[in-house]
């Protein structure tokens, strides 16, 4: 600002102040700068400590040891999909590239996850420290962008099937729930908005819902979740049948067909585990018979898909109940987990640790050792 006496300052919602004493709110600014910079500077130093810890325990560990890396959606940085995706389901290429470049330059093996547990099993010699890549829910754009990656840097995949969603347009009721809150006004008042409304921000008050913040939108699908997934899907229905603007286009396919998992485990480089059949989570299934089909029915469609199959499940959300763990040791031969860390040689197979990763908390090679530092604390 100049030395005139007085100024209009417009902020961001719209609301001006009128100052008589300039030198007060440049203070002010100055002070706001020094505390961010303080903050990003903290930031820096405990991302740094972490990573280091990372890399000490990663060197320093002994007995064999399996990082399992866990992605969902692979995404370039201009992709479309990401305006109406949840930001910690997406990776870049480009960073998956630079994990796997920093895994082999650790001294990992990549190895296929069953392989692992086999040798592990059968007390076979295992690598001193071996990393398995591992993709949950089938997404298309594993075949179209992380694909690629592997085969370049010659890297085995576990690719994590919800056998009822493969060949169709579907996709699941998160990314749909965006694309309506991100995209489109509702007029929530309306009865088929009745489920969805008490999950909405509390600034939402006059009937009409207009398109969300993608941050906005994140924090309503954490809410929806005290929903069972069969009973979000049914209300969504509801909605399109009522709004039929509102429902999802057909003109593209978001989850792997046939042909492309036979493309991605010809050269035996891509498997395939066990993720359910519909993506419902386990701990909102009341019905028996519903759980033995997600998980067992799963199974069966697994055996059925394709020789690259491998009797490893992988539970949805990470819920676990007593029931489907004793369904799942019935048929897998492990299950991962939503639980961090490393696994050790003669670990629990049912109950393997991962490492969620994505663009937020793996950018970069430091950023991936802190996350991986965070996990071993």
């Amino acid at each position: 600002m100049d030395d005139i006496s007085a100024h209009y300052w417009q902020n961001p919602y719209g609301n001006k102040y009128t100052w008589t004493n300039t030198p007060k709110p440049l203070v002010k600014c100055a002070e706001a700068r020094g505390v961010a910079l303080i903050r990003s500077v903290l930031k820096s130093g405990a991302l740094t400590v972490l990573a280091g810890f990372g890399w000490l325990r990663i060197r320093l560990s002994t007995k064999p040891t399996l990082l399992v890396f866990t992605y969902h959606r692979v995404l370039p940085a201009d992709s479309s999909e990401r305006a109406a995706e949840q930001p910690g389901m997406i990776t870049s290429p480009e960073t998956l590239e630079k994990h796997i470049r920093l895994a082999k330059k650790l001294g990992a093996e990549p190895i296929h996850l069953n392989e692992w547990l086999k040798r592990s099993k059968q007390n076979h010699k295992l690598p001193r420290l071996a990393v398995a890549f591992t993709f949950d829910d089938g997404w298309r754009d594993n075949y179209l962008h992380a694909y690629s990656t592997l085969k370049i840097q010659d890297t085995p995949a576990t690719i994590f099937l919800v056998t009822q969603m493969i060949d169709t347009d579907k996709t699941f009721w998160p990314e749909q729930v965006l694309k309506l809150l991100t995209t489109h006004t509702l007029s929530i008042n309306d009865k088929a908005f009745d489920w969805l409304r008490p999950h909405l921000p509390t600034s939402v008050t006059d009937g009409e819902c207009k398109p969300l913040s993608l941050m906005e939108g994140d924090e309503v699908i954490s809410r929806l979740k005290s929903m069972d997934d069969k009973t979000i899907l049914t209300n969504l229905e509801t909605v399109y049948q009522a709004y039929p603007d509102l429902a999802p286009a057909k003109t593209s396919r978001a989850i792997l067909n046939s042909a492309e998992l036979g493309e991605m485990s010809t050269a035996g480089l891509v498997r395939y585990g066990a993720h359910t059949r519909h993506h419902y989570r386990l701990n909102r299934l009341n019905n028996k018979q519903m759980l033995k089909e997600e998980i067992a029915g799963c199974s069966d469609d697994m055996k059925a898909l394709s020789k690259a199959s491998v009797p490893v499940f992988c539970y949805p959300n990470g819920d676990i109940t007593g029931e489907g763990e004793a369904l799942v040791s019935e048929h897998y031969e492990a299950a991962c987990t939503t639980k961090t860390g490393w696994n050790r040689a003669g670990c629990d197979p049912y109950d393997l640790h991962r490492f969620n990763l994505h663009d937020g908390n793996s950018h970069s090679s430091r950023a991936l050792l802190a996350t991986i530092g965070r996990g071993l604390l």
